[in-house]
């Protein structure tokens, strides 16, 4: 957000905006001519692809568009499909991402970045080279070779996460995330086979739908919201709105500050999301469709974002929790302090009897044997003079006794009982 800066034409521009990302992605088999079409492989996008000059400088000046479409003499003229922007010629590779300054000019693409939709896809062509191999621990079964720009795309949700959202193309590859969720890989389910594959028929019209309008769609875009979005928003209670905008707000603040990776700014920044869909659901009732909406994707984003925050964050909150978990004292400190109490218990026991101890600390054993011998000392030396007095000490039970091993005669019995 920060990085955004407008023009005295109100045209808006962000530099060093992640373009494209090296990492191992989800696709599906026949977006990338694979042999098993509804089969999700495994493809890496390497380094040294992303860097080479050849890459980089296809990115260049390349035209901004809202959904992609692939332009061109193969594809769908750019006057037909109405462009809202242009790639700068600041276009650079710093690990792991490629990146680039973006120039937007129309006001629908603005007014829908104000709204939310603010991932940016490029879409291009690439080959695919079916060379298995592993890339940090994951394990991939294509690569991606001569990568060369066809345009920028203005989407919801990508395949590559809320840093970068890609849409790739091999000749025509569809990039978007609703692909994979079609595809549920259960095995136990019937699957007819047809001649456009092994998907169901429901499968193959969801497919065709979105393929319909993602590829061959000419309609124009325009400075005008879309349809499904240009509604009167009078029926909206502008309190309600300006409550729910300010939670939002407060949400994307404190996700922004919860990127530092601590502990408490992590959890703030969860709090805030909840409270902000707590306040929208509350205001929805006097909220029209489109700001509804609007609002939703705004914290659809920072979930995304809060998910693929850094690592260490969640590490530094599971040791903060250990820390708190962790008890006041270690084992071997505790058996050690039992230890000494049941033997202080031992030595007081042929003194003043036995006793039950089991629920006390050394020092009420102490405490009690002191009260019971009747030893007076001060508060806390209860230890010290318990032991000093037990010092030398042989309890009566333990003490010498001589006994009479005679008879007893029937005369001294007789003695005892007439003295009664």
């Amino acid at each position: 957000m920060t990085k955004r800066q407008y023009d005295l034409n109100g045209w808006l521009e962000v530099k060093d905006n992640p373009i494209s990302k090296v990492g191992v992605f989800d696709y599906l088999g026949f977006e990338i001519g694979a042999p098993i079409p509804e089969k999700i492989y495994k493809v890496y996008r390497p380094q040294e692809e992303l860097a080479s000059t050849e890459t980089i400088n296809s990115f260049k000046l390349m035209p901004f568009v809202d959904e992609h479409e692939m332009l061109g003499k193969d594809g769908t003229p750019a006057e037909a499909k109405g462009i809202q922007g242009v790639i700068g010629e600041r276009v650079y590779f710093e690990y792991p991402y490629l990146r680039g300054n973006i120039k937007i000019l129309s006001n629908s693409a603005l007014n829908q970045i104000d709204g939310g939709k603010i991932e940016l896809s490029p879409g291009y062509r690439c080959i695919y080279d079916f060379t298995p191999g592993e890339f940090n621990g994951e394990r991939y079964d294509a690569i991606q070779r001569h990568i060369r720009a066809n345009h920028l795309a203005l989407v919801d949700e990508g395949r590559t996460g809320a840093d970068v959202a890609v849409q790739d193309h091999s000749v025509i590859t569809i990039d978007t995330k609703e692909l994979i969720r079609m595809n549920p890989e259960d095995e136990n389910k019937d699957k007819p086979t047809t001649d456009e594959g092994a998907f169901t028929p429901e499968q193959l019209e969801a497919l065709k739908a979105i393929i319909k309008e993602a590829i061959t769609s000419a309609k124009p875009a325009t400075d005008d919201e879309p349809d499904d979005q240009d509604k009167s928003s009078t029926d909206s209670d502008p309190d309600e709105e300006q409550k729910a905008e300010e939670a939002v707000e407060k949400a994307e603040i404190a996700t922004e500050e919860a990127e530092s990776g601590e502990p408490e700014a992590v959890e703030k920044a969860e709090v805030a999301i909840e409270t902000a869909v707590e306040a929208i659901e509350e205001a929805k009732e006097h909220l029209d469709q489109a700001t509804t909406d609007g609002l939703n994707r705004r914290l659809k984003r920072l979930n995304r974002s809060m998910t693929a925050m850094d690592e260490m964050a969640s590490l530094k909150r599971k040791i903060k929790r250990l820390e708190k978990a962790k008890p006041a004292m270690d084992t071997g400190e505790l058996l050690k302090q039992i230890g000494a109490r049941d033997a202080l218990a031992h030595k007081l026991t042929p003194f003043i009897g036995v006793f039950d101890h089991s629920a006390m600390t050394q020092q009420q054993v102490a405490e009690y044997g002191v009260k019971e011998l009747g030893i007076q000392c001060s508060k806390g030396t209860e230890a010290i003079a318990l032991d000093a007095w037990m010092q030398g000490r042989v309890p009566d039970s333990q003490k010498p006794s001589s006994t009479m091993d005679s008879a007893v005669s029937n005369k001294t019995i007789m003695d005892k009982w007439g003295a009664k």
